[in-house]
């Protein structure tokens, strides 16, 4: 309930009034179980953030690079599949990117991310197509052309992108 609010009037836009009108509960009920309008925000990424920290364990278990590379770009495709609609909606708004870059857990995350797909590249250029993959894979979720696509279809792209940019 809280996304479709945070979608139809951004984060910033979105009071707890709101979210207290559309559950249908008092905006004391809500204080009761989040204390501010940011504790919600991160209830609702936290499917999707243990999904990014299980991708990083996953892949960290193979002894190559390229097999860390590779498990971790179908990782963030399937990721990006089954967490499509959180993702759609959140990161159309610029305070739930910053949100995710501000909190130190998640930098950790986002950086242990980038070292897997950059794999033993050092170069400026193993930086550069890891950092297009990575905004790459959020393109087809908040486009509205992309809307309709199947599952396996978003998947396959997502994968095709990621094993020509890195592999």
């Amino acid at each position: 309930m809280a996304i479709g609010l945070f979608a139809g009037q951004g984060v910033a836009g979105t009071s707890l009034q709101h979210i207290a009108d559309a559950a249908g509960v008092t905006k004391a009920a809500v204080y009761h179980h989040f204390q501010a309008k940011e504790d919600i925000l991160t209830a609702a990424l936290a499917p999707a953030i243990a999904s990014l920290e299980s991708i990083v364990r996953n892949a960290r278990a193979h002894s190559s690079a390229a097999s860390r590379t590779e498990d971790t770009i179908a990782g963030l495709a399937d990721q990006a599949v089954q967490h499509r609609h959180i993702w759609s909606v959140l990161l159309k708004d610029s305070s739930v990117t910053e949100s995710l870059r501000t909190d130190p857990e998640h930098e950790k995350l986002f950086d242990e991310l980038h070292a897997l797909l950059e794999g033993d590249q050092a170069a400026e250029s193993a930086r550069i197509r890891t950092a297009t993959f990575l905004s790459g894979l959020v393109g087809p979720l908040i486009d509205p052309r992309c809307r309709d696509l199947s599952d396996d279809a978003l998947r396959a792209g997502i994968l095709e992108s990621g094993r020509r940019l890195l592999l």
